[in-house]
């Protein structure tokens, strides 16, 4: 089946390449390396670029690196051999990059291409544009359908409380409630994000007042309700719940051993290799006392970079146009199932983006925080998390470590 998906996508990669812009002219002994932290489709993605190769001669070296992907990037970084191309998140982790950053401001043909605002998290202080963006992502907690419909939900849960009774339902019809990826630590930081929102601030807002010493952690109005959610997972999810990881994660999920789990529609093309029945949508996570304050939280995150001292730099450029805004609009689409930055008429094949869309739509999402934190407060806050699960931190530790994180870069 993969290589039949792969011999499809060449063939639409083929063709669509007909229409694509004039790429540069490359000897056979052309090499670009790229470093790629995403880990779903990759099947797929080698599919499309064998098909950029196979158009412009040009060769690609990848490194796929979904797990440690910033270490290893920094590790190339210390040791001089930073990638020709690579991809990182944006905000905070980006601007480490920038100095080493083609800078596209003047190619306006390419800027044209996406759509607005998508540019916004690809400036530098200066303004300027020195990375180019991927797709639109949304997180929240994610929940099967059909594991609601066996234990007799009917409607979702908007508050911490209401999810309480859920996971009591979801439970005696036989289903494991959570399987939340508490071994990555990315996720759990993700999760505590939808806790700190202030809906009045927006992510920037609140992200910005914190910085600012306008507001602390233990300030926010939906802190509290953190450490609820917390011990709901604890109680209502699996044994060893420290070593699930995200893969273990979503396999259950899609198979219906578990109902939920906190996850982004970046995750749908997994879910399909799991399970191409998945039946999925999105639960506004729960922070508060009503639906109004759930959340879905929705960005243009994820950007590409071109190395400026690439010894092949309109190569390397043509790589990221090609992934960008040519056939690689059709893997974002039908693969990633995401919607792309790039402007494009295509239709997005992945239930949870289409999901989302109805959030969205309704200006029901907020944007994201981990992206702009100060640059420790993933892995951190990730940490701090895990040792209240395993009860080596209280509520108060937890609190004053994530505020700690703000005063330390204000």
């Amino acid at each position: 089946m993969a290589k039949k998906k792969m011999a499809l996508l060449l063939s639409a990669v083929m063709a669509a390449s007909l229409m694509s812009a004039a790429v540069v002219s490359a000897d056979d002994d052309v090499v670009i390396s790229s470093f790629d932290a995403h880990g779903y489709a990759i099947e797929e993605y080698d599919a499309m670029v064998a098909g950029f190769t196979e158009e412009t001669g040009i060769k690609v070296e990848i490194q796929h690196a979904a797990n440690d992907n910033v270490a290893l990037l920094q590790s190339r970084l210390n040791s001089g051999d930073l990638p020709d191309v690579f991809n990182s998140e944006g905000g905070t982790r980006a601007l480490m990059y920038a100095e080493y950053a083609y800078d596209w401001s003047n190619d306006t043909d390419v800027l044209e291409l996406f759509q607005e605002g998508t540019l916004d998290k690809c400036k530098d202080e200066e303004g300027r544009i020195f990375a180019l963006p991927w797709a639109f992502e949304n997180m929240g907690m994610l929940y099967n359908k059909d594991c609601f419909e066996k234990a007799g939900i009917t409607e979702l849960p908007a508050t911490v409380d209401e999810l309480e009774e859920c996971c009591k339902k979801l439970q005696d019809a036989g289903i494991t409630p959570f399987a939340l990826a508490a071994k990555e630590t990315w996720v759990l930081s993700q999760l505590v994000t939808h806790f700190l929102m202030d809906k009045s601030l927006d992510g920037a807002g609140t992200n910005e007042a914190l910085l600012n010493g306008d507001v602390t952690v233990a300030e926010l109005p939906h802190i509290d309700n953190l450490f609820k959610m917390l011990d709901l997972i604890v109680e209502y999810g699996p044994d060893k719940q420290l070593e699930i990881d995200w893969e273990t994660s979503e396999s259950m999920f899609a198979n219906g051993e578990a109902a939920m789990i906190e996850m982004g529609d970046w995750c749908q093309s997994m879910l399909n290799s799991f399970n191409p029945d998945a039946n999925v949508a999105f639960l506004p996570m729960p922070v508060g006392d009503s639906a109004e304050d759930a959340t879905v939280l929705s960005n243009c995150n994820w950007v590409y970079i071109v190395n400026k001292d690439s010894e092949n730099l309109e190569a390397a450029k043509e790589y990221v146009k090609y992934i960008l805004t040519g056939p690689g609009v059709d893997w974002i689409c039908n693969y990633q199932g995401l919607v792309p930055a790039a402007k494009t008429d295509k239709e997005v094949n992945a239930m949870l983006a289409n999901d989302a869309k109805q959030y969205i739509d309704a200006g029901k999402t907020n944007g994201w925080i981990h992206t702009i934190a100060p640059a420790d407060y993933s892995e951190m806050t990730g940490a701090y998390v895990q040792a209240y699960m395993l009860g080596d931190m209280t509520k108060e530790e937890v609190i004053d470590g994530i505020q700690a994180i703000w005063d330390d870069a204000a």
